[in-house]
Parts: C-alpha cells; sequence; structure tokens
C-alpha cells in the first residue's frame, strides 16, 4: 500500500504561499441542502460518529467526511468540521469534494467494459488504436492499454516529476485549467524519456490516463465524460457525480499549510484535475460507496475483468507496494482490500472495499498531502 502518495509539488507550493495568498479570490458560498440527519438511525450510527470525531480531532484538516456500506445494510456516512472556512461552513454527508486519483478506478472500470465488448483489448499495443503516438512516445509500439492502467507503461508523471509543470501550475492555474489531456500531453510528456522500459518496473502516472480518455473516445466515437455517465454514473443512480470543469460552490475547498497558517489551495487542486481522466471526478460519499459495492457485486464487471483489475504489478524492491488496474492493494491492520487514494495539495479522498468484510469505506479530509488512515481499521473493528 503507497501510504500515500506525497505530491512533490506540495513543497513547490508551500514556498510561494506568502505571495499566492495576497491575490484575492472570491470564495462561493455552499448552497445545498444538508442531509446527514438521514443517517442517525442507522445501528451503528453512535460507534461510527465517535470515531469520525475523534479521528477529526486529530488531524490537520478543517473538515472530514466517513462513509462505510457494508452488503445487506443501508449506507451510513457522517461528517465534521467545515469544508469552507471563508463561510465557516459545516461539513456534510452530501458535500460533494474532490476525489482525486480515487478517479482512476472510474476510468479503469470504463477501460475494461470496453474490452468485455470487443472495442479494445488489454494487452492491445496503443498504436493499435493511437497510430499518432508513433514518433511522439518513446518505444510507443510496445506500450500496451494495461500497462497503463497498471502504471508500468514508463510515461513520467508531470504533477510529481516535472519543475516546469509545478511552477507553471502554481504561477498560472488559468492557463493550465484551460490545457486538454492532449496538450498537456504533447507539452510535458511527448518526447520525453521513459522512466523504465515498458513492462519493467512500476512508475505512477496520471499521462498514462491522459492516453486512456483518448483511447476510450477513439473506440467509442464519444466524449469520455460521456462514456463515464452511460457505462457507471447511470446505470448506478450516481446523480452527484461528474467529470467536468465547472464551477460548483458546493464543493469542498481544499487547504494546506504553511507554518502556522492554513491557506485555501483550491484553485491549483482544480487546475491541476477539474475534468481529468486521471484525477478529475467530483462525488459524494454515498456515490462513492455505492460504487465501491457494484464494483465488488458484479453490477459493473464480470469476474475475469475484476481478477484482472486486482491483479497487482509489484513496485521492485517494496513489499507491500504496486498497482492492479486503476487500483492498489490495501493492508489496514489484519484487513486487506483494493482501493484508491486521490491525494493532492489540498485533497485527501480514499475508497477501499474489504472483501472479508464485504465493506466498502470511504475517508475525505480537505486538507492534502497524505493523511492518516487509522480510522479505517476502527471503522472495520466495529463490526467484529
Amino acid at each position: 500500500m503507497n501510504i500515500r502518495r506525497f505530491n512533490s509539488w506540495r513543497m513547490v507550493a508551500c514556498t510561494v504561499f506568502g505571495v499566492m495568498s495576497c491575490q484575492q479570490e472570491e470564495i462561493p458560498l455552499p448552497d445545498y441542502s444538508p442531509c446527514s440527519a438521514r443517517y442517525t438511525n442507522h445501528p451503528q450510527h453512535q460507534q461510527y460518529s465517535q470515531l469520525l470525531h475523534t479521528y477529526q480531532e486529530q488531524t490537520a484538516a478543517p473538515g472530514s467526511i466517513v462513509g462505510v456500506k457494508q452488503i445487506g445494510q443501508a449506507p451510513w456516512v457522517g461528517a465534521a468540521g467545515y469544508s469552507n472556512l471563508a463561510h465557516q461552513s459545516a461539513m456534510d454527508a452530501c458535500t460533494p469534494f474532490r476525489i482525486g486519483s480515487v478517479t482512476k478506478l472510474f476510468t479503469a472500470t470504463v477501460v475494461l467494459k470496453l474490452a468485455e465488448a470487443g472495442l479494445l483489448g488489454l494487452d492491445d499495443k496503443i498504436t493499435t488504436h493511437l497510430p499518432g503516438l508513433r514518433g511522439q512516445l518513446p518505444r510507443a509500439d510496445e506500450i500496451t492499454i494495461r500497462q497503463l492502467l497498471n502504471h508500468t507503461s514508463g510515461l513520467g508523471h508531470p504533477t510529481d516529476d516535472d519543475m516546469n509543470y509545478q511552477l507553471g501550475l502554481i504561477n498560472n492555474p488559468g492557463y493550465f485549467a484551460d490545457l486538454t489531456t492532449r496538450q498537456r500531453l504533447q507539452q510535458f510528456i511527448y518526447g520525453k524519456p521513459l522512466k523504465h522500459p515498458p513492462g519493467s518496473s512500476t512508475y505512477y502516472s496520471n499521462a498514462g490516463y491522459w492516453v486512456l480518455e483518448w483511447m476510450v473516445e477513439a473506440a467509442t466515437d464519444k466524449p469520455f465524460a460521456e462514456n463515464l455517465q452511460e457505462q457507471v454514473f447511470v446505470p448506478l443512480g450516481l446523480v452527484d457525480t461528474y467529470l467536468a470543469r465547472r464551477a460548483d460552490p458546493n464543493v469542498a475547498r481544499g487547504y494546506n499549510r504553511s507554518g502556522n497558517r492554513i491557506y485555501d489551495v483550491t484553485r491549483w487542486d482544480a487546475a491541476d484535475g477539474d475534468g481529468d481522466p486521471a484525477a478529475g471526478i467530483i462525488s459524494t460519499a454515498a456515490d462513492l460507496l455505492t460504487f465501491g459495492q457494484a464494483l465488488f457485486d458484479g453490477r459493473l464487471l464480470s469476474a475475469p475483468s475484476l481478477e484482472a483489475m486486482t491483479t497487482i504489478a509489484e513496485a521492485p524492491g517494496c513489499d507491500d507496494c504496486g498497482y492492479g488496474l486503476g487500483i492498489e492493494l490495501w493492508k489496514v491492520g489484519p484487513f486487506s482490500g483494493y482501493g484508491m487514494n486521490g491525494s493532492s495539495l489540498g485533497v485527501d479522498a480514499n475508497l477501499i472495499y474489504f472483501p472479508d468484510r464485504q465493506m466498502a469505506v470511504v475517508l475525505f479530509s480537505n486538507y492534502g498531502g497524505g493523511n492518516r488512515k487509522d480510522v479505517i481499521e476502527d471503522l472495520l473493528h466495529v463490526t467484529d
């Protein structure tokens, strides 16, 4: 388990907080209707609530959300703290938030469904579907779709390893917010050497998912967001989940700290991620719980596809690291699960499914860089 990726651009951003904070930003007032009351009749409400509030007292995050869904039981979602410090708006069970790299689970699901339909194959070379990548990506004729999904393609990850990307994002978030994934590939990936030969190791890469978006669109002749709607969101009734760049005042603000001061860093998170097939979905805890359960109970993928998704390509020299297809192996105390973490400058989102417990867990904090996860084990023990 990768606990959990720290974006190196967080350190870059921290060095310029003092300058950037002088730029005034109008922060909108949320207007959603609170929904926490609907969960108070859950049989474990008191136990889960106590764990949530203990966690919130010990975290640096302004606010947190916890969600739990076990097969045969109703979901439980709770929230504590604040979603928007400028307006002192309380975090609520139905507060939407940026899920970061948990988005990769959704993207991988779409790709696997297309493979089931025969529109592409996991071991197809990427140039079979996107011949224009020849001459743009080194060894493009060797890279497979599977390798894009499990981070063994060798492509880079500009958010972490490209200083020009990091500084550009911090200094000009408006420009980055307008870049398409193809433009990001062209500016920051084309012509760059691979981190390793395809299939020989692992290197975490959002860029691989930028290529996957393009491939899905080529295979279906539909925008990627439309594929998500048709294949995942609509069938599961995920009415509060979307992939788009939009000014949504209800989305939890993201925060980080420099010295003793806490800063709203939402504009950077939005510029880096919104609309991105690797990290750009906005969702709620309830919707993520629904998706997590559906992914593992056969409503979305066949058994062979789920097996392919959960087959881990291990990172060399690390017994507890590696990636499946858009997914990671999680070990939490005595429990093992599969899921994904999404960590950015102002966000830490997690969706994990534990097969032995038949339970999906969501943990979100609006403070970036990797937060404590021990509350997850405590939640799992509630059912003992």
